[in-house]
């Protein structure tokens, strides 16, 4: 239902996202909007919650307690009862119903809602509909023959656009085409798009459209090529319905470089068009936004682009200059500026305090020429999170950006490494999984789930998924760091020290490669780390910039626990993003009691885990220094009283025993057996007396 209707009192404006009666205005948020829209295409009827959630949000997870704040904020607009409801009726266990009767805005006004016609008319109305029912049938069964059905298609993936420009430095250009294409269809909410970085692995490929959809799990991809010449751009597209490699549409576009984004709208909204699915007017809108653009600045920012994806710290600083270049010629570019912001955040070889402020700064600019990017609030949680140290303001950037764009794989696997570090792994595991369905061979995606079961201190299942990080790069540097902080917490220094060697070659530095390598020989991993402190001393006394974080794992690793907690202080002092992972990270479990850890996990403002936002899933008990421990068996009695004890925030908590130190707490997801986090085996704990 996109025509205006009337619910009750209210007049309804969809596409305006507008409530009005007797004169007063009512701006409700776009998914509210459809929310109330799905009630009342269902007049008195009852809608599951899931039914609600599918239809408003498919293909991307959101939690019930989205759907109720949606039907409360309806409720407080229609100031209506809950316990004596005249709009909105929730049935317990069943889902929600809309009573008010339904009108659509128009000469005849007819009800929508038959629920409210007298029983006669309904009774006439039934019998005619039942002979148009019957009229029709014959209709379509002797029609049927003729017809060829189209294939239903909710994902796609738009493949890197062939550069026939005979210029491979036009390779850039092609790219970002490619982009801004998958960014216009990402808009709209009903369609799964896959992410640029997942697609970008099958440049030049030589495989069928049908092993592409395999892999990708799509139902279509948007194929086709560009040329471009001085001022003029053709591009070629093409709609295949990929698995029976059927061509669904083709067309050709020709625009001088200035009109290149009504070029986009115009690809893009055919396509949505072709594949018949609900495109909501705001959508709409975004999918085809148009204008001109300044040629010269849309180059520079495709440039930006084109090194930005290749991900390297010299490739970023490339990247910035061509951003900040297209920004020169264009002060009101607002994509230019979340491309710098971004740029700027992931740059990994200056001090936080010199490139975050520039950052953040370049995204609240990108903000204030267009407050609805999704990438510029994305860009913006993401260094409230790492630097400013801002929980509750990350996250409502991260939820924003979700909102205006839930096809984002880059905005899911940041707000699952958010959710991660506040320890609610149940979240952050939903939010990874879906970022996964958007880029299915992206790798960095496997690599932050490592990341995730080292937190949950399943160092098994990290190194299964740094491996397949692995399997889909074999040159993906940091999936190798990730395998060797996951060795070392299991004690297995020989494959810790070949996983970092392999990091330090990826990562540009073979000399210090050659250098591990003998001292680990001739003194085992403990002369290793020292050769790997002693690098770091000396980029640091050549002006460079080296991770106090990394500095404090060595030492901890070292057992020198001072040192450790001195280099954690400078890091803090730094605001190093490692800082955001104190709680979880079980490489500190060994110096979490000491007071030192504890006064820099307060100076940097950390939600007490047992007391972070309650309700939302994941709770977190705290271990006494002394103990008192007793072992009781996975299916026992007192194993289900402890868990549910934890609950309850008594003096029971959790420890596994097959750690050399004391681990001093444990998040475990509300509801599920301790036994299953502890391998089976838990301790009852009282304070020693």
């Amino acid at each position: 239902m996109t025509s205006r209707f009337r619910v009750g009192e209210w007049s309804v404006a969809p596409e305006l996202n507008n409530l009005e009666r007797d004169g007063h205005s009512v701006h409700v948020e776009p998914k509210i909007m459809q929310v109330l829209v799905a009630l009342a295409e269902h007049p008195g009827m009852v809608l599951s919650k899931e039914r609600i959630l599918r239809q408003v949000w498919p293909e991307t997870f959101v939690s019930e307690e989205v759907l109720t704040r949606c039907i409360s904020e309806l409720r407080r607009v229609f100031e209506d009862n809950p316990r004596e409801p005249a709009y909105i009726q929730t049935i317990p266990k069943g889902g929600y119903r809309l009573l008010a009767p339904v009108v659509t805005e128009g000469a005849d006004r007819q009800t929508i809602s038959t629920s409210w016609w007298p029983r006669r008319r309904r009774g006439l109305a039934i019998g005619a509909a039942m002979l148009l029912l019957g009229a029709l049938s014959f209709y379509f069964i002797n029609r049927r023959p003729h017809a060829e059905s189209r294939p239903r298609i909710s994902s796609l993936a738009v493949l890197p656009l062939t550069n026939l420009s005979g210029d491979s430095s036009q390779d850039y250009f092609a790219d970002g085409l490619t982009d801004e294409l998958t960014t216009r269809l990402a808009n709209i909410s009903a369609l799964r798009v896959i992410s640029r970085t997942s697609v970008m692995h099958y440049k030049g490929s030589t495989k069928t459209s049908p092993e592409i959809a395999h892999e990708l799990n799509v139902d279509a991809l948007l194929v086709g090529s560009v040329v471009r010449s001085g001022d003029k751009v053709r591009i070629n597209a093409q709609l295949i319905e990929a698995r029976g490699d059927k061509n669904l549409w083709a067309e050709s576009y020709e625009r001088d470089l200035r009109d290149i984004l009504a070029l986009q709208a115009d690809v893009a909204r055919t396509v949505a068009d072709q594949i018949k699915i609900q495109v909501t007017p705001q959508e709409s809108k975004k999918v085809s936004a148009a204008g001109t653009v300044n040629p010269e600045a849309y180059d520079s920012y495709l440039k930006g682009n084109y090194y930005w994806g290749k991900f390297t710290d010299a490739s970023m600083r490339k990247a910035i200059s061509y951003y900040q270049q297209a920004i020169d010629m264009d002060p009101n570019y607002a994509l230019a500026y979340v491309g710098l912001a971004n740029a700027y955040h992931e740059l990994w070889d200056a001090p936080p305090a010199e490139i975050i402020p520039k950052s953040r700064a370049a995204s609240e600019k990108a903000l204030q020429l267009d407050e609805g990017l999704a990438e510029a609030h994305s860009s913006l949680g993401w260094v409230k999170w790492i630097y400013y140290w801002d929980w509750a303001g990350a996250e409502e950037e991260f939820q924003r950006a979700l909102l205006l764009n839930p096809n984002s794989s880059i905005t899911h696997g940041m707000y699952a490494e958010y959710l991660d570090s506040m320890a609610r792994f149940a979240e952050a595991a939903k939010e990874r999984a879906t970022a996964k369905r958007l880029s299915p061979v992206e790798p960095i995606f496997y690599q932050n789930s490592g990341e995730h079961f080292l937190y949950t201190r399943e160092f098994d299942k990290a190194i299964e998924q740094y491996n397949e990080a692995l399997e889909l790069d074999p040159t993906f540097a940091i999936a190798h760091a990730g395998l060797a902080q996951a060795f070392a917490l299991k004690g297995m220094w020989k494959e810790t020290m070949g996983h970092y060697e392999e990091f330090v070659i990826l990562d540009g530095d073979p000399g210090l490669a050659a250098r591990i390598r003998p001292a680990y020989a001739k003194s085992g991993y403990r002369g290793a780390a020292r050769v790997i402190l002693e690098d770091g001393r000396l980029k640091r006394s050549n002006g460079r910039w080296v991770s106090f974080t990394d500095k404090a794992w060595l030492y901890i690793t070292l057992g020198d626990k001072g040192l450790a907690l001195t280099a954690l202080e400078q890091a803090m002092r730094d605001r190093e993003q490692g800082m955001t992972t104190l709680q979880v990270d079980p490489i500190f479990d060994s110096i979490r009691s000491d007071p030192r850890f504890q006064q820099l996990v307060q100076q940097v403002g950390l939600p007490r885990l047992s007391e972070q936002w309650p309700g939302r899933g994941d709770f977190v008990v705290h271990l006494p220094e002394r103990i008192l421990c007793k072992t009781f068996p996975r299916t026992s009695a007192a194993s289900r009283n402890a868990a549910s004890s934890c609950s309850a925030g008594n003096d029971l908590v959790l420890r596994p025993h097959n750690q050399a130190y004391p681990v001093e707490l444990m998040a475990m997801e509300e509801g599920k057996a301790a036994a299953d986090y502890l391998g089976g085996r838990i301790c009852y704990v009282g304070i020693e007396t």
